[in-house]
């Protein structure tokens, strides 16, 4: 007698079972490397950003002798219009650069026979346009509507706009400060001491609110001047030029990218120090009251902290130097090695090591 076999044409539940555990697994091992290739690749065209704008700022020295240096003048015979501090405002270092940045039609429409800025907020007065679309941080078309791509790090988990409360424009916002090195930095109301910077005692402006350069650490000033290559003695390629930061852990950084007062940055903090800004838990517009940390050290109105250099890249943040190299600095860098590049003109060594760090 012949006994037919017959043959399976199906998966038992137990097998099914054991393929998807396993699918599960490999998933699960991929994801990780998926997201730490995306990162890496966001990381590239982060640091491709500050190449463009390390070129562009080497162009503009090469043009007029001097980096481009902040529309902000703390005396009438600067500003030429009878007007100090945010009344004489014509723009930030970043609207001096449009040109060598590829946009000259955007440099073109700005009115830069107009300075200061409004004076009120929210803002009703809307007799003077030409008033009200002034250079100075809020302007009612451009610095709302213009967001340069270069100016954002794609690593960056922020909006293109960080809404300021109280206020009916939100300014676009940049991702990349300008550094004023390792100069003074009193706490804003005496919520941190922690770091007050002019370690080297090059920069004793308080936040590099000055328009001579002896009394600035780094190769920014907050007012109306910014070094020459030949002001940069500690050598290019030791100085930082321009680094990440994350604008709404600032109350500064929030102005916009055309603000004369607002992407300014130094190194007395150290990189990434921890700041509690809008957006993030416990976050609180009050000045009278910082969030989470009762001596303020977190608050992004404490300027020893909240104006320096940070970044969403693990473990550190890109800079551009002034020869234009862009470094990947690590947040545990020596502090004094950190401040060491921050400054133009310490005269200290700093070897190759810091690189690797």
């Amino acid at each position: 007698m012949n006994v037919k076999q017959t043959r399976r044409t199906g998966f038992t539940l137990v097998e099914l079972l054991v393929v998807i555990a396993i699918i599960g697994i490999l998933v699960a091992l991929l994801l990780p490397a998926v997201s730490a290739a995306r990162e890496a690749a966001r990381k590239m065209s982060c640091g491709n950003n500050l190449k463009q704008i390390g070129l562009a700022m080497r162009t503009y020295h090469n043009t007029y002798n001097s980096l481009p240096f902040n529309g902000m003048y703390f005396w009438t015979r600067q500003s030429n219009n009878g007007q100090t501090w945010h009344g004489s405002s014509h723009g930030s270092p970043w609207v001096r650069l449009l040109p060598f940045m590829e946009m000259d039609p955007l440099y073109n429409a700005f009115n830069f026979t107009v300075s200061g800025r409004r004076t009120s907020a929210p803002y009703q007065n809307w007799s003077n346009f030409e008033t009200l679309t002034h250079l100075h941080g809020s302007m009612v078309h451009w610095n709302r509507s213009e967001i340069l791509p270069i100016l954002i790090c794609p690593s960056a988990n922020v909006d293109p706009y960080v809404h300021r409360a109280n206020y009916d424009i939100d300014p676009s916002i940049s991702t990349y400060g300008y550094s004023m090195g390792a100069g003074r930095s009193n706490s804003w109301q005496n919520m941190c001491n922690s770091y007050p910077g002019n370690i080297f005692q090059t920069g004793p402006a308080n936040h590099g609110n000055d328009a001579r350069g002896y009394r600035i650490s780094g190769v920014f000033g907050r007012g109306a001047w910014a070094a020459r290559f030949r002001d940069v003695s500690d050598g290019e390629s030791q100085v930082i030029m321009v680094g990440e930061l994350l604008p709404h852990k600032s109350d500064h950084y929030v102005n916009g990218w055309v603000h004369a007062n607002a992407t300014w940055s130094l190194t007395t903090a150290p990189i990434n120090f921890p700041i509690v800004g809008v957006g993030d838990p416990g976050f609180s517009w009050s000045s009278s009251n910082p969030p989470l940390n009762p001596y303020g050290c977190t608050h992004f109105k404490n300027w020893q902290t909240s104006q320096g250099f940070k970044s969403q890249h693990k473990g550190g943040a890109q800079f551009v130097l002034v020869d234009g190299s862009v470094q990947f600095l690590s947040d545990n860098i020596d502090y004094i090695t950190y401040n060491r590049l921050g400054d133009r003109r310490d005269g200290g060594p700093l070897g190759e090591q810091w690189k690797n760090n």
